[in-house]
């Protein structure tokens, strides 16, 4: 059959009218989707940070309180890092504006985001909370270069040992139960903290803490079969920071303690144990990149959120009452029970010194020789959520 020339040019037409008003159709649609300040560079705020550490309450009373203050609409845009080392193709390619990073990253000699200016300094009549920050933490050297501050904590905890107490009654003294062949297939740790995962074995080893990253101690046969075990007797792994769905139903895990709010709430009771070696440590700090040198509105917004985050409101009900990790803040005495005092130590001013053991800055060869232990310790295994 043959189609006359003026029903093809009809066809056509109505194709055109289709396309034009399917494209229109997607282009409202996305205007309601996304609030315009989206398309607005200076009214985005990019964070990379660890999950958990922005809930959506208090980025929203944020948020509503520039707009109150300014009058103007600001938007955090959030993304999460999977590891440590994701943050320094972010930060120099100027594609985030803030980031949460461990305290031992600052000077790590591979990035040097102080040194080489990947970080701007920190004005802290912005940030008059920064005055409540507990004293030792104010004066971190890594948060300095020429007397001038490059970031602030926000928050602190440890690479610890978390125990579920409706199924192990008494609380574990030492980082040796996760090798007890009872918990055998009954503990998850973390896939890709290789130093973390070397220090909790050489203290279960009885190294002194000053060795725990030190890769010169620690390749040797009888380290690297109780590293290789602690991973094949793992029921799985957790990526990133750990989550409640990870821990739930098992008996003991290695924890940074963000899951183990959420899991009480939902009635699976879980501790923090306080095993006789001590517990890696770290603390979280806030800083901003270079991309913000030239945006000064912009600076003034990340550093009133810097502010917010050191405010007794986020520091007590999420950081430790959500997250169950320790506040960086002095002046919240008078908002705790006796119970909470208790849990954070609050009465025991030598209590860090002598249980904590903060990670220190690796060297190129001590990071790269552990991360080849871990691997060979993963050989063969895989990597997947604990479906209990």
């Amino acid at each position: 059959m043959q189609i006359q020339g003026s029903e093809v040019n009809k066809s056509s037409m109505d194709i055109k009218w289709y396309f034009i008003k399917a494209f229109n159709l997607i282009w409202i649609v996305l205007l309601l989707m996304f609030p315009l300040s989206v398309f607005g560079e200076e009214d985005v705020l990019k964070l990379l940070i660890w999950e958990g550490h922005a809930p959506k309450l208090h980025v929203e009373k944020f948020q509503k309180h520039i707009a109150e203050k300014y009058g103007r609409s600001i938007q955090l845009k959030i993304v999460h890092p999977k590891g440590p080392d994701d943050f320094y193709d972010a930060v120099r390619s100027k594609n985030v504006d803030m980031v949460m990073m461990g305290h031992h990253l600052f000077w790590d000699e591979r990035f040097n985001y102080i040194k080489n200016n990947l970080i701007i300094p920190l004005d802290l009549k912005n940030i008059p909370n920064f005055k409540h920050v507990i004293p030792a933490l104010q004066k971190a050297k890594h948060l300095y270069r020429d007397g001038k501050v490059y970031a602030s904590p926000v928050s602190q905890g440890p690479y610890g040992l978390a125990y579920n107490t409706a199924r192990l009654k008494e609380e574990p003294q030492s980082w040796n139960i996760l090798w007890d062949p009872r918990f055998k297939g009954k503990y998850v740790i973390s896939a890709n903290d290789p130093i973390y995962n070397s220090n909790i074995t050489a203290l279960a080893l009885g190294y002194p803490k000053e060795d725990i990253s030190n890769y010169n101690r620690l390749n040797n046969t009888s380290f690297r079969k109780k590293l290789r075990q602690l991973a094949v007797n793992a029921h799985s792994f957790w990526i990133g920071v750990d989550k409640p769905e990870d821990l739930s139903g098992m008996i003991l895990a290695t924890s940074w303690g963000d899951s183990l709010g959420a899991l009480n709430k939902r009635g699976e009771p879980w501790k923090m144990a306080e095993p006789a070696e001590g517990m890696p440590c770290w603390i979280d700090n806030y800083a901003i990149t270079w991309a913000l040198a030239d945006k000064l509105f912009l600076k003034k917004i990340a550093e009133a959120y810097i502010n917010y985050l050191l405010s007794t409101e986020y520091q007590v009900n999420h950081i430790m009452r959500h997250m169950s990790l320790t506040p960086i803040i002095t002046n919240i005495d008078n908002l705790l029970t006796a119970e909470e005092k208790e849990r954070i130590h609050i009465w025991s001013p030598n209590f860090f010194d002598k249980n904590r053991i903060l990670q220190r800055t690796c060297s190129t060869r001590d990071r790269n020789g552990l991360g080849l232990l871990w691997k060979e310790a993963m050989k063969g295994l895989r990597i997947e959520k604990g479906d209990n």
